[in-house]
C-alpha cells in the first residue's frame, strides 16, 4: 500500500455558488436558478461506478436540505461524504459565532440524510492564518480531518507559509484519549521555493493533460497525495448567462470543456482511495508531525 495516493474529492454545489458569481447571482437570489447539481453529480456517480473508484463528496449544506436523495445515493455507492459548510461562505470572513452556526447547520442537513461527516473542506480553501484557530472548532464538534488549507499566493486563499503536507493539530487545550486531528493540504509542486497549484479547478480546467501529468509527478516525487478537486458543474455544458465581468465569467468557464476528458484520463492512471481512508493510513503509519497555531512556514 502507498502513502502517496491520488484522491478524487467533490464539492457537491450548484454552478452559482461560487465566490465569482456573488456578486450577479447573491444568496438571496439562489432559490430561483436553475438547479443542475443533480444531473451532474449523478453523471461523476455514473463514471466512478464504471471505474470502481470511490471518491470523497464534500457536501454543501445548502445542497444536502434541497436534495436529500443525491446524499443518499452518494453515501448507498459506497463513496465518503465530508462537510462544505452551510452556505458556501468565505469562512476568513466570519467570526467565530457566524463559523459555529454555519457548521452546526450544515451537519445537521447531512444528519437529515443520514450521514455524520468526519471531514471538512471551506468554501474556496478560506481556513487562513487569521482564522486557523477555527481547525480546532472543527476538532471540538467530532471532526477527524480537515482539507481547507491550500499553500500558495492567491488574493482570496493564498497562504504559501502553511504546511505542505499533512500533520496532526497539536491541541491548545490538552484531552486526554481525545482522536488526533489530520490536516491534509492541498498538494503543490514546489520548485525553485515557489509551491505551484495543479490540483483541480481553474489549474485542472486551464493545464493542458501532459502539463498536468508532469506537475502531478512532481509533486508525487516530494510525497505529496494528490487530492484533486472538482465541481459537478465542471462536467457541464451549461453556460449561464448570469452577468457580471468578463473576467470572472471567464474564470469560472475556461477550458470547462475539457475535464470529463482529463478526469477520464486521470482516472485511468492513478490508485485512488477516499480522504478519509488516506488519513487512517496516515495515523496507523505513524510518523505525522505535530504543529500548533499559528501554524508556521513549511
Amino acid at each position: 500500500m502507498t502513502l502517496v495516493p491520488d484522491i478524487l474529492t467533490i464539492d457537491v454545489e450548484e454552478w452559482f455558488h461560487g465566490h465569482n458569481y456573488l456578486e450577479s447571482v447573491p444568496p438571496a437570489a439562489w432559490a430561483g436558478q436553475e438547479s443542475r447539481v443533480e444531473a451532474n453529480t449523478d453523471r461523476l456517480l455514473a463514471l466512478l461506478d464504471r471505474q470502481g473508484i470511490r471518491a470523497t463528496f464534500f457536501v454543501l449544506g445548502w445542497t444536502a436540505e434541497r436534495h436529500p436523495g443525491l446524499i443518499e445515493r452518494i453515501a448507498a455507492a459506497g463513496h465518503e461524504i465530508g462537510c462544505h459548510s452551510f452556505g458556501h461562505p468565505e469562512v476568513h470572513r466570519l467570526d467565530r459565532r457566524e463559523f459555529l452556526a454555519d457548521l452546526d447547520r450544515a451537519v445537521a442537513a447531512l444528519a437529515a440524510c443520514g450521514v455524520r461527516p468526519r471531514g471538512y473542506r471551506a468554501p474556496s480553501f478560506t481556513i487562513t492564518p487569521p482564522v486557523h484557530g477555527y481547525l480546532e472548532l472543527l476538532r471540538d464538534r467530532g471532526f477527524a480531518y480537515d482539507c481547507s488549507l491550500f499553500p500558495i499566493r492567491h488574493p482570496r486563499y493564498g497562504q504559501p507559509h502553511s504546511p505542505r503536507s499533512p500533520f496532526i493539530l497539536e491541541p491548545s487545550i490538552q484531552m486526554p484519549g481525545a482522536p488526533p486531528f489530520v490536516v491534509v493540504p492541498m498538494p503543490t509542486w514546489r520548485v525553485a521555493g515557489v509551491n505551484l497549484p495543479f490540483s483541480g479547478g481553474g489549474y485542472l480546467r486551464l493545464l493542458p493533460a501532459w502539463a498536468y501529468r508532469l506537475v502531478r509527478a512532481g509533486a508525487r516525487r516530494q510525497g505529496q497525495p494528490c487530492v484533486i478537486y472538482l465541481h459537478p458543474w465542471e462536467l457541464d455544458d451549461f453556460r449561464p448567462d448570469a452577468g457580471g465581468s468578463v473576467l470572472l465569467r471567464w474564470r469560472s468557464l475556461v477550458g470547462q470543456a475539457s475535464v470529463p476528458r482529463k478526469l477520464a484520463d486521470l482516472l485511468g492512471r492513478g490508485n485512488f482511495r477516499t480522504l478519509g481512508d488516506h488519513v487512517a493510513d496516515l495515523l496507523r503509519a505513524g510518523g505525522l508531525p505535530r504543529r500548533r497555531l499559528p501554524l508556521g512556514s513549511a
